[in-house]
């Protein structure tokens, strides 16, 4: 597993194999997930997006994925 710095956001994005995008917790080198679901196949708007909103719970000291 990867060290994240403490400079590297928590959550980042991926492009994936098949050109669609993935958010991915640094911490664990594994795709982030909510109910299960990996948060993948989007568009890269879309995970920058969920992967900025994730980071700023993060901030505020809330667990974005509970």
């Amino acid at each position: 597993m990867r060290h994240r710095s403490e400079s590297t956001p928590r959550y980042i994005i991926r492009q994936e194999p098949r050109g669609t995008w993935m958010v991915m917790d640094s911490m664990t080198s594994l795709p982030a997930a909510t109910d299960g679901k990996d948060i993948s196949g989007l568009s890269k708007v879309d995970a920058e997006d969920i992967a900025q909103e994730l980071n700023r719970s993060i901030a505020g000291g809330r667990d974005p994925l509970l």
